[in-house]
């Protein structure tokens, strides 16, 4: 090769940046269900909940996940956190969104024993807010549609989202 040709090349390592992927933590959203009662549903129970739900909801991936709990129960590890091994497990509704680093999460309608919930979240997640994995408490199991009114909530980053936030919109029936 020519003098020029290797010059050319010689700029181009040296003032050439690799491009690098991109890389997010993820946004998710997990949902504590509990049945008509107030117990928490198990994993078992929430797995055979779950596979009726598309296993896409939006920008949303739906699974079911731990969530790991400290010993005041509202408090929670994320899963990178030191803590999160030695905590109290709770088996959760997951939807989460690892690829745009961003996520709406709009509604769910549940049904189970012959009760159908209508679940409007309405939680948007952008790439910069800190509680970008929020955990919501539900209510016991019952027909209606229900929506999350998160007026006035603090966005803390680990902190349970109570269901006392859950507000009744009608009355629904039986399936």
């Amino acid at each position: 090769m020519s003098k020029s040709v290797w010059f050319v090349v010689l700029l181009v390592l040296l003032f050439a940046r690799p491009a690098s992927a991109q890389s997010c933590n993820p946004v998710a959203v997990h949902y504590i269900v509990r049945d008509e009662t107030g117990r928490v549903l198990t994993n078992n129970e929430l797995t055979e909940l779950a596979s009726q739900l598309p296993r896409q909801i939006g920008d949303a991936t739906t699974s079911v996940t731990d969530t790991s709990f400290a010993p005041d129960n509202k408090t929670f590890y994320w899963p990178e956190d030191t803590q999160w091994e030695s905590g109290t497990k709770v088996a959760t509704l997951t939807f989460a969104n690892a690829a745009i680093c961003a996520m709406h999460f709009s509604e769910i309608t549940l049904h189970h024993k012959n009760k159908t919930m209508r679940l409007i979240f309405g939680i948007d997640l952008p790439r910069y807010q800190p509680d970008r994995r929020p955990v919501v408490d539900s209510l016991p199991f019952q027909s209606g549609t229900f929506r999350l009114d998160l007026t006035g909530w603090t966005h803390d980053k680990d902190k349970l989202i109570p269901a006392a936030r859950w507000k009744k919109l009608r009355t629904g029936r039986g399936k």
